[in-house]
């Protein structure tokens, strides 16, 4: 059978209206709320979603009984939602606060390149691959589940729960972070109460609809937003002169570009370069975040491939134009940073940002910096508690963990999953006993070379899912192909590529004199739990590499198929205004 696509026409009123059409071909018009409504290209799909539905076997299905007894997600995310959940989980603390401690170490031309190869080399293949596959299959647990039916079912049990555990790590290292901060005003506090208002708002707000919770991630990453573009007009307009110094400073911090660590000459330069990766590792991310959220957009096969070429167009430019920014502001060997780092000072004190433009006569920034920096790490830790309930729920509804956390609430959110996540995230009150930058430091480690693992698998389920839909339907077939034509290749250099940051994330460990234990196991428990869960699951269900030609492209496609009909048939009666047409394509 061939699959019907839609296409939508408008009269002069306004208002759209759908006809039937059997043709590869996509028609796209828009509804107001900024999302395309867009056909689907037609997929011969006529061995009945792959020899796989012979075997029974079933993924991201919720049968009618399921739902009535635990109840399922629902997709209440628009394009706009997407777009600034994820940039608003991947601009942190780490890039307006911590940074400064990479700066300091490796200097402004390690830390440009460093992120600038990170997010060109890593993260942009990243996107595009998520782009092709969620495009073509938006179901629960992507990331995992993608890389069961196209690589390995252990893979995708891994996979699972290390996402699952690094996102947990990023939600006590936000919660941790934005104790931090809130000691710029106030170091005299138990900080367990901060914890437990910060962490105790995002528990909250998690238990309301996806849809209010999309609302308000928008509201707090619009505000990041306006300050990094506001720290980078400020960096633009003081290196020429527009500051109360009147000092036209231009690049002159960049006498030295690169710091020497660890060694001296050459090679203690390149050690400072490598480690700004396992920092970007940390500082940058997104890709997750937008295969996390498939399962809950709405007009995924449209929304997706839009939002992610918008996000890492955004993000492209927040990591590569912020830290060449960074760097022209602020000294690395400004006295007051290294003081601060020395010290352990919180909040915006640390910040190369405010320091900088205090440097040049700029005051009374910090409480504001502080302010929406603050908002800024309680946003990232909100995504994640998301990302991270919804990682355990698609976990149990694949089976691999309790059916326990299956359950949903009327308004589609996992409350079990939720729960669990609230009593792991309790690790941040260690912040409560323990120095806030310590306990910081631990869960940065872990949850980077967690992510990288993530990122890893991705890749490496992406060139086979690739493998396969060439060997079953075609390449031509899907929604959405990555520009210029460079995939898989961009896939297999980026990872290699990660592969060599994972290995040699704790290269400063064995440095002699430099052993030190809770970093060894920082560095590298993800890498060992990961390899554990792998090989516990392989050895336990006897699971063997998938085929291309076997591998389950298709099962779930049609009920997300006809759910996007639908979705289009419901909104192509509303009739959208040209100011809005215009405002949403481009912006959102």
């Amino acid at each position: 059978m061939i699959t019907k696509a839609i296409q939508t026409a408008q009269d002069n009123s306004g208002h759209f209206h759908i006809a039937r059409m059997d043709s590869k071909h996509a028609a796209t018009t828009a509804y107001p709320s900024g999302i395309d409504i867009e056909s689907s290209p037609a997929v011969d799909v006529s061995r009945d979603y792959n020899i796989n539905a012979e075997k029974q076997v079933r993924y991201a299905e919720i049968s009618e009984e399921a739902q009535q007894k635990y109840g399922k997600t629902v997709r209440g995310l628009t394009n706009r939602h997407v777009q600034l959940i994820t940039i608003g989980s991947s601009i942190g603390t780490g890039m307006f606060v911590g940074i400064g401690s990479a700066l300091a170490r490796s200097g402004p031309l390690s830390v440009f390149l460093g992120f600038t190869f990170f997010a060109v080399f890593i993260l942009w293949p990243l996107f595009m691959a998520a782009a092709e596959m969620c495009s073509w299959l938006p179901v629960r647990g992507s990331i995992f589940q993608f890389a069961e039916r196209y690589v390995d079912p252990a893979l995708g049990f891994a996979g699972g729960y290390v996402y699952w555990y690094g996102a947990l790590m990023l939600v006590i290292s936000d919660f941790t972070g934005c104790v931090s901060v809130i000691a710029f005003w106030d170091d005299k506090t138990n900080p367990g109460y901060y914890i437990l208002l910060t962490l105790g708002l995002s528990l909250l707000l998690n238990l309301v609809a996806v849809k209010y919770y999309g609302e308000v991630e928008f509201v707090t990453a619009s505000f990041k937003i306006i300050l990094m573009l506001s720290l980078l007009a400020a960096t633009f307009v003081t290196m020429l002169g527009g500051n109360p110094n009147h000092d036209r400073y231009g690049f002159r911090y960049w006498e030295k570009p690169m710091k020497e660590y660890l060694e001296s000459g050459s090679l203690g330069r390149f050690l400072g370069f490598w480690r700004v990766f396992i920092y970007a590792a940390f500082a940058c991310g997104g890709p997750d975040v937008v295969m996390m959220t498939s399962a809950e957009v709405q007009n995924p096969r449209v929304v997706i491939p839009r939002a992610t070429k918008k996000i890492y167009f955004r993000l492209g430019l927040f990591y590569i134009v912020g830290t060449l920014a960074l760097g022209i502001i602020c000294p690395a060997d400004d006295p007051t940073l290294l003081r601060s780092l020395e010290d352990g000072s919180t909040g915006s004190a640390t910040s190369p940002w405010v320091i900088g433009l205090q440097r040049h006569g700029v005051n009374g920034v910090a409480n504001l910096v502080n302010a929406v920096v603050l908002s800024s790490a309680w946003s990232c830790g909100n995504a994640y508690v998301y990302s991270s309930s919804r990682t355990l729920y698609a976990l149990a509804i694949n089976g691999k963990a309790p059916a326990i956390f299956k359950k949903c609430l009327n308004n589609g959110v996992p409350i079990y999953a939720l729960a669990a996540v609230a009593a792991v995230s309790c690790l941040s009150f260690l912040n409560a006993t323990t120095s806030t930058n310590t306990v910081l430091g631990w869960f940065i480690n872990l949850s980077s070379v967690s992510f990288m693992i993530t990122y890893m698998i991705i890749l490496v389920t992406y060139i086979k899912f690739r493998k396969a839909v060439q060997h079953q339907v075609g390449l031509e077939s899907l929604y959405f192909r990555t520009p210029f034509g460079i995939q898989p290749y961009a896939s297999y250099f980026s990872l290699g590529f990660a592969s060599i940051i994972v290995f040699f994330n704790g290269f400063y460990i064995f440095w002699p004199g430099a052993f030190d234990a809770s970093g060894f196991i920082s560095c590298y428990f993800g890498v060992f739990f990961f390899a554990i869960m792998f090989v516990f699951w392989k050895v336990y269900k006897k699971t063997k590499f998938v085929k291309s030609s076997e591998a389950d492209i298709f099962s779930g496609k049609q009920a997300i198929d006809d759910e996007e009909e639908e979705f289009v048939r419901s909104k192509a009666e509303i009739p959208l205004h040209t100011y809005q047409r215009m405002l949403d394509r481009f912006l959102f």
